[in-house]
Parts: structure tokens; C-alpha cells; sequence
């Protein structure tokens, strides 16, 4: 898929806001409407180009997905090779798992859980946004491994906010 950030016009940027990203959705939707086309041929090319509208914004619209368009975007070349997760970290997902699967069905222990969660989620995010904005203020290698390791524990904490959701 082309950069999504390009396609609709965007800067590359981590902290797009969701009115960003629909307001330019809808400028370039405006342009290639398909029922702003009469023949065949130019419907089915602005249907497409629709189709990669839409498909660019949802791609902005999730900040992880949004994380993934900038590491792919700005990934050194050669692309080294991906960081590894932390043994302390990938430790924490594991103990993590095993308190949400030991309160079982126990409400209180699960609100304890899920607060712990919340917590280092927010702690995980603000260290995203940092490096995210080192990286797109300085692509280097440095810059983009400590990005790809933010955007990665992002995601595992989400994964585990999620399972204590359940």
C-alpha cells in the first residue's frame, strides 16, 4: 500500500488527531468520488482510488497502525535488524497473563489488574511519543530501533489491557 500519510496529504506525524485525519479523508473523497464520473473507466479508477482513500485513514486512524506507516516509512536502509523485546518486559507480560488467568472471574482482582495496566499503558505511550518524535525529528538508526521497541510494547500492553477487559 503507498504511504498512507502521503495519499491523503498529511505530514508524517504521530500525533495526528482524528479530526486531521477525517478532515483529509473527506478533501481527497471530494476529488475522487465516484459519482463524480460518468464513464466507466474514470468510475472504476475514483472507485479504486476510494477504496485507498478509506483504506489510508483507517490505516491513521489506529495510532499503532499509524506507528507502523512511520517505521516502514522512515526505516533505515539495509533495514536493521528488529530489537528484540527486553527479558524484563517480555517477564512483566508473562506475570501479567498469569494474574489476569489466577483472579479468574473475581471482579476486584481483575479492577486491581486492569489498574496496573492502565498504568504502565500510559507510562508505554508517553515513551512511544517520545521516541516517535525523535525518530521523525532525526531518522537515523538509533532512532528508529527505539521507535519499533516503543510501538512493539505498546501493543503487548494493549493486548494485555484487553485480556483483563474479558
Amino acid at each position: 500500500m503507498p504511504d498512507p500519510f502521503e495519499l491523503l496529504g498529511l505530514p508524517r506525524s504521530w500525533r495526528l488527531t482524528v479530526e486531521e485525519i477525517r478532515a483529509a479523508q473527506r478533501r481527497c473523497s471530494i476529488v475522487s468520488h465516484p459519482d463524480r464520473h460518468t464513464d466507466l473507466a474514470s468510475r472504476a479508477n475514483a472507485l479504486d482510488e476510494s477504496s485507498r482513500i478509506n483504506a489510508a485513514a483507517s490505516e491513521l486512524l489506529d495510532p499503532l497502525s499509524r506507528g507502523n506507516a512511520i517505521l516502514q516509512a522512515l526505516a533505515p536502509t539495509p533495514r536493521p535488524v528488529e530489537p528484540k523485546q527486553s527479558p524484563a518486559f517480555l517477564m512483566r507480560m508473562m506475570e501479567l497473563r498469569e494474574a489476569v488467568d489466577g483472579a479468574g472471574q473475581d471482579p476486584q482482582a481483575r479492577r486491581a489488574i486492569a489498574a496496573d495496566v492502565a498504568a504502565e499503558l500510559r507510562a508505554i505511550e508517553l515513551e512511544t511519543d517520545e521516541a516517535m518524535g525523535a525518530l521523525l525529528s532525526r531518522p537515523q538508526v538509533d532512532t528508529w530501533r527505539a521507535a519499533f521497541d516503543a510501538c512493539h510494547r505498546l501493543r503487548a500492553m494493549r493486548r494485555a489491557q484487553d485480556e483483563c477487559a474479558q
